[in-house]
C-alpha cells in the first residue's frame, strides 16, 4: 500500500511534526510513504492515481487549479483521503471544489461558553476510561 503526505500552511498547526507523526503511523500500518512539504507532489496526476491513500496537512494555503483537478481526480478514482482537524478542514480556503470534497469547511471555534459532555451508546476504545459525563 502506498501513501502521500503533503504538509505546509499555517506553522501553528505543526504541519511538519503532525506529518510525522502520521507517517509513522501509517508505515506501521504497513504502507510505504511519500512526505513532501510543497504541493508539487500533486502534479502528476496519472501518478496520484496509483496511490492508496493522500493525507494534506495543509492550513490555509492556496491550491492551484491543476493541483486541486489532480487531487479531485485521484480521489475520484478510488484513491482514499485521510485528512484531518485544520490540516484538511481548513486547508485551502474558498477552494469550493476541495471544500465539496471534504464534505465542509473550517468557519470558526465556538466560543459559546462551558457544556456538559455526555457519552451515550456503546463503549468504544476511544471512550474507555472516561467518566459518561464531564
Amino acid at each position: 500500500m502506498k501513501a502521500l503526505i503533503f504538509y505546509g500552511g499555517w506553522d501553528g498547526h505543526t504541519p511538519k511534526e503532525s506529518s510525522e507523526v502520521v507517517h509513522q503511523a501509517l508505515e506501521q500500518a504497513g504502507f510505504e510513504v511519500e512526505r513532501h512539504d510543497s504541493q508539487d507532489c500533486l502534479n502528476d496526476g496519472e501518478r496520484l492515481k496509483t496511490l492508496d491513500l493522500i493525507v494534506p496537512i495543509w492550513t490555509m494555503g492556496k491550491l492551484e487549479r491543476d493541483a486541486t483537478k489532480n487531487l479531485l481526480e485521484a480521489i475520484r478514482s478510488g484513491v482514499g483521503f485521510g485528512g484531518f482537524h485544520g490540516g484538511a478542514g481548513d486547508a485551502f480556503r474558498g477552494n469550493v471544489e476541495y471544500e465539496w470534497m471534504v464534505g465542509g469547511i473550517f468557519a470558526g471555534h465556538p466560543h459559546i461558553g462551558d457544556y456538559e459532555v455526555r457519552l451515550t451508546g456503546k463503549k468504544h476504545v476511544i471512550t474507555d476510561g472516561l467518566p459518561k459525563t464531564f
